[in-house]
């Protein structure tokens, strides 16, 4: 008999998730107080307003640089998106499971970030910077050290990550990163979040905001999915949380 590892049981966690938000979606289990903007927002940037979707040729800012982007289906998985950046005669390829993107430039064109869905039903958005380095394209997970700060701050029916996403490039080395509980009804103050300032340098944390400073400060960004009005927890801020979604 085979043994369990670590990755099994990660995918049998998101498996439980995908048919729990199904069954709640259908109205076969409790009911759900879905917040999401999913619906509203078809058609529109979900996590950064100004971020480019649906296009299959971006060019950078300072028109040197073109990245072609294409999805594929794929039968074993939830499919793929390749991306190919072109310079003169260089052509770099790199590949990114999922589907849905969002793409942002930086403002001097030397790297470019990836909002991306790697799975569906409100959950399982990621966020990635890319850059040239060694004739090739280098990838940087910016959600992992998002993640650990936003930890885990309400109750979910089962464990689940934030979805996270790139909502605005503040210089060329540091990006502002959304960190959202996942807008469906398996957690607590559902859609609620809270942004942080990364550097790309060390994925160190340069400082965090609250979802009213967010809004506030960089309201122009956000995109249709974080204009929510219903979400009104203050995530890291437990005083204002309700006593019985604190985790």
């Amino acid at each position: 008999m085979s043994r369990f590892t670590s990755t099994n049981l990660i995918s049998l966690s998101r498996l439980a998730i995908v048919a729990l938000v199904a069954i709640q979606s259908f109205g076969l289990g409790m009911a759900a107080d879905d917040t999401s903007n999913s619906g509203v927002c078809r058609n529109l940037p979900l996590y950064a307003r100004h971020g480019i979707e649906n296009r299959k040729k971006i060019r950078s800012p300072d028109r040197t640089k073109t990245l072609v982007l294409r999805f594929h289906d794929d039968d074993k998985s939830i499919g793929y998106i390749s991306l190919v950046l072109r310079e003169g005669q260089s052509t770099l390829a790199a590949r990114l499971d999922g589907f849905r993107f969002e793409i942002l430039w930086s403002p001097d064109s030397s790297r470019f970030a990836v909002n991306q869905t790697t799975d569906g039903g409100g959950f399982g958005q990621k966020s990635y910077v890319f850059s040239v380095q060694s004739g090739r394209l280098r990838k940087i997970d910016v959600s992992l050290p998002v993640e650990r700060a936003f930890g885990s701050p309400v109750k979910c029916e089962l464990p689940i990550p934030p979805n996270t996403a790139i909502i605005k490039w503040l210089d060329s080395d540091t990006v502002l990163v959304v960190a959202e509980v996942v807008p469906v009804s398996i957690c607590k103050c559902s859609g609620s979040f809270r942004s942080y300032e990364v550097s790309l340098t060390d994925l160190g944390i340069k400082r965090s905001y609250s979802q009213a400073e967010t809004n506030r400060l960089f309201f122009d960004s956000l995109g249709c999915e974080l204009r929510n009005p219903q979400s009104t927890c203050a995530i890291g801020e437990r005083k204002h949380l309700p006593r019985s979604d604190v985790k």
